[in-house]
């Protein structure tokens, strides 16, 4: 039986976000396709009539997953000042919360490392997605210049997100894990405060 485009697009829907919080979750490599259509309550089959590969699926998936970190990333810096705008952000991304339910989370910190086991189209999303972090956080800069603005935005995406995967590393030593995001945290906060991060 056939089914109504609403429904089939409906169905591709589900599969992207499932496929979303699975690959964040476990990793691309820690998925298979049949994992996604469970999932999302679907057929293998039904998975491939929307995606050639699981590559591309990957790819709709991480694209999926980004904008919606942008969308929250937006949303935390809408309104105050710029400091006050990047400790928002920096706290909810630095956080206990997002070291402990990496599916929801940011996809770059989650399976970044595999961008470069990826494909063209894969590491293109990825490059998109770090390019909108850095975007984000130029924006809640402090210093003066659009060059610093952009430096010291590099040097705070690449400490939150380095923070996030030391501290899942490190997660057999709670103390530890806790520990590292509390410092980075601070460390941000407290070099913000006293001038720019751009050398």
């Amino acid at each position: 039986m056939r089914i109504s485009k609403e429904k089939a697009a409906a169905n591709r829907d589900e599969v992207v976000v499932a496929a979303a919080r699975l690959f964040r979750a476990r990793g691309l490599d820690g998925v298979g396709v049949d994992a996604v259509a469970e999932a999302a309550g679907l057929t293998h089959g039904a998975v491939y009539s929307h995606f050639k590969s699981k590559n591309a699926l990957a790819a709709q998936a991480v694209r999926q997953a980004l904008h919606q970190s942008m969308r929250e990333w937006l949303s935390l810096t809408e309104g105050p000042s710029a400091t006050d705008a990047f400790e928002k952000l920096l706290k909810t991304y630095v956080s206990r919360s997002h070291r402990d339910h990496p599916e929801a989370g940011c996809s770059v910190a989650a399976i970044g490392a595999d961008a470069n086991r990826g494909d063209d189209d894969l590491r293109e999303v990825f490059r998109d997605g770090v390019t909108q972090f850095i975007e984000v956080l130029a924006a809640v800069s402090p210093d003066a210049t659009e060059v610093d603005r952009r430096r010291t935005a590099i040097l705070r995406a690449a400490a939150m997100v380095g923070a996030l995967v030391m501290s899942r590393a490190a997660a057999a030593d709670k103390a530890l894990s806790d520990e590292i995001l509390a410092v980075v945290r601070r460390r941000l906060i407290d070099v913000g405060v006293g001038g720019p991060l751009a050398g």
